[in-house]
């Protein structure tokens, strides 16, 4: 009878073991798998950005640099005797112009020099956005020989962004500082009526991203930008700073 009795009771055994996992066993399962698929796109997500990111660095560092060699190269050139023009937009934009030589590609019947122009203007991109462009404008033989002949009393070259070249796009800030060095050697500020030419210049540019720049669309949202002061504001804006000593 014994026996008999416990042939029913391995049965239910069996037959529980054949019943699989329990409601609450599939239900922590499920969650356990949650948290590490969660756990999983968050480090994705995170890498993503941080690669985007990073992206952004490069990209902007690459352009400043592409920029402030074109810039030496033109400044290379300059012709140290002569007025040095500098001013600052009401953007608070630097902008300055320098007469330089031209090289032999570029000279032609109009002369050998050229004014050279360096300036940032505001310029519509499509129908519902623009963006402040950095601009380089060159003068012809007949306009540098009249700024030649007046001197000290030549006003800066006008400009003109509809017709100039954009060298440099999404500027948040374009600025310039001139230096000259003084008796005991360090590096002052030049001033423009010293009647001596800067033996350095300080440039700096502030660039966003072609992405960021897109949500901006009037000039007074670039404005806001410039002038802001939070960093977490300012999380898409690069700057970089470059020196180059001029000709004497």
């Amino acid at each position: 009878m014994r026996l008999a009795s416990a042939k029913p009771a391995a049965v239910t055994r069996h037959l529980r073991r054949a019943a699989g996992f329990s409601l609450v066993e599939l239900l922590t399962a499920v969650a356990v798998t949650s948290l590490m698929m969660f756990a999983l796109l968050s480090m994705v997500g995170q890498s993503s950005t941080n690669y985007r990111v990073s992206q952004r660095k490069v990209s902007a560092l690459a352009d400043s640099r592409a920029l402030f060699h074109f810039i030496e190269n033109d400044l290379s050139s300059r012709v140290g005797d002569t007025k040095f023009f500098f001013r600052t937009n009401p953007a608070n934009h630097s902008e300055f112009a320098f007469i330089r030589t031209r090289d032999a590609q570029e000279s032609n019947a109009t002369g050998d020099l050229s004014a050279c122009v360096y300036y940032v203007a505001f310029s519509i991109d499509d129908a519902n956005s623009g963006s402040p462009k950095l601009y380089r404008r060159t003068l012809d033989g007949p306009s540098t020989q009249r700024m030649l002949e007046a001197g000290n009393a030549a006003a800066f070259p006008t400009t003109d962004p509809t017709i100039d070249e954009p060298i440099a796009y999404n500027i948040v800030r374009f600025g310039m500082r001139a230096l000259r060095r003084a008796a005991d050697g360090s590096w002052q500020p030049w001033i423009e009526t010293s009647g001596t030419a800067p033996e350095q210049l300080e440039i700096s540019i502030d660039l966003t991203d072609d992405l960021s720049a897109q949500r901006l669309t009037q000039e007074a949202q670039w404005l806001v930008l410039a002038n802001e002061n939070n960093p977490q504001r300012r999380e898409t804006v690069r700057r970089h700073t470059h020196r180059i000593t001029l000709n004497p």
